[in-house]
């Protein structure tokens, strides 16, 4: 008997919420084997190839390259041969086309969506806009003339909440002046050339938008700053630095040193080690402290150092050297970003002295690291020049207060000031 089985976006990551098809390596007709390589995809993190979950046919390509589809949205359909408890029946056509934000029996409904508030929606077309997209259209001053303007890639030409994030990340900042001036409802392509030269976003910088916009509308996000005195550790590193690259094959950076304080401490603060899920607040077991890099093409990935409190500092930076050169090559797996349970962010590195990173969801917290500058300070009644870092700590005020913010700011600053020699075990260099 044949029996049909969907091709399905599987979940690449924690806090990834769709991918993007880069090619199918096979076409309609061909014939595959179980767990051999079917199409290719792309997130904000990886690239991955996706194998077949079973041998028999491809008899349908539901996203094609460069199309995007949510986490557990059915891209494809194989034909296999078997009894009938072998396979899965076809799914009914809404939940193969389900909106990004859709309830289903593959994904929860959006926490955003049990977080917006009760609004009185006006009468609209629901066969092309559900409640949660015209809240959150209402939320950022949409009109139903520009909600109109919007493509929708659902069933029936049905606008998702991926559609609606998507135009948002991308509405023109002064579109509304620009249209009430030219007298059109909505920018053509001629009128954004008239505003300036027009790149179209690649699927990972689309991807990491839709991301970014998503987690503002979900945490309530706060971020409180502190500065830390690292004289010693300047010192300690132009001393030490090149003895230390040449024993352990890794760089010794301050990003290192900072992932390894952060993941020591972490254990003091559970609430901060943490994920939101529902309704639940979920203190994760193992501390997998992620660390951003920007690629050269200006997008951004996040691999992960796992169970960073067990290992030490040398193992530390050469994990971190590991994934960094492999994030630059376009090589990370599906093992290398998962599993995150927070992040720090290394804005200093490009010269910046404070930020505000946004929260990686559905964590609750992130760290993020300055420049470190020479500058005029105070000690012991005398003005003396010392270097200085500027930590910012962005966290989710649903779940974290200022109280517990500070203190775990605190926390890190005292430990990174009485780091020596020995407690980072390189004492015998």
């Amino acid at each position: 008997m044949i029996k049909r089985v969907p091709i399905v976006m599987p979940q690449m990551g924690q806090s990834v919420a769709e991918g993007t098809v880069i090619a199918w390596k096979k076409n309609v007709g061909d014939r595959i084997r179980a767990d051999e390589a079917l199409l290719e995809i792309e997130t904000d993190k990886t690239n991955a190839e996706i194998e077949s979950p079973a041998a028999g046919v491809l008899a349908a390509c539901l996203k094609q390259a460069g199309e995007r589809a949510a986490t557990g949205e059915v891209i494809g359909m194989l034909e296999v041969e078997g009894p009938d408890e072998v396979g899965t029946t076809p799914a009914p056509p809404a939940a193969a086309a389900a909106p990004a934000g859709a309830t289903s029996a593959m994904t929860d409904p959006p926490r955003a969506a049990r977080l917006l508030p009760s609004i009185e929606l006006p009468e609209i077309n629901r066969d092309r806009f559900s409640p949660y997209v015209m809240r959150l259209a209402m939320m950022n001053d949409l009109s139903m003339q520009e909600l109109d303007s919007i493509p929708g890639t659902g069933r029936g030409s049905r606008v998702t909440k991926s559609d609606l994030l998507h135009y948002l990340s991308r509405r023109p900042i002064g579109a509304a002046s620009v249209r009430a001036e030219i007298g059109k409802a909505d920018l053509t392509p001629q009128d954004l050339e008239s505003l300036g030269r027009v790149l179209p976003m690649n699927s990972i910088r689309r991807t990491i938008a839709d991301h970014l916009v998503q987690s503002i509308h979900t945490s309530a996000h706060v971020t409180m700053v502190h500065v830390v005195d690292v004289t010693h550790l300047v010192e300690l590193r132009n001393r030490i630095k090149q003895e230390f690259e040449a024993r352990y094959r890794a760089k010794l950076t301050y990003t290192g040193i900072m992932l390894f304080v952060t993941s020591r401490v972490l254990h003091d603060f559970p609430t901060i080690n943490a994920s939101v899920v529902g309704t639940n607040l979920v203190l994760r077991r193992d501390i997998n402290i992620g660390c951003a890099v920007a690629l050269p093409d200006e997008s951004l990935v996040v691999p992960v150092v796992q169970h960073a409190d067990r290992k030490s500092f040398p193992e530390i930076t050469q994990d971190l050297s590991r994934l960094i050169a492999l994030a630059r090559q376009r090589e990370l797996t599906r093992a290398d970003v998962e599993g995150g349970t927070f992040t720090i962010s290394n804005f200093g590195a490009f010269g910046s002295i404070i930020g505000t990173p946004i929260i990686n969801q559905p964590q609750v917290a992130i760290l993020g690291m300055g420049a470190v500058v020479k500058a005029p300070v105070v000690v012991d009644g005398q003005i003396v020049i010392r270097d200085q870092l500027y930590l910012s700590f962005t966290f989710d005020h649903r779940v974290i207060d200022g109280a517990m913010g500070g203190r775990f700011l605190d926390a890190i600053r005292h430990a990174t000031e009485a780091l020596t020699e020995a407690t980072l075990n390189l004492q015998t260099l």
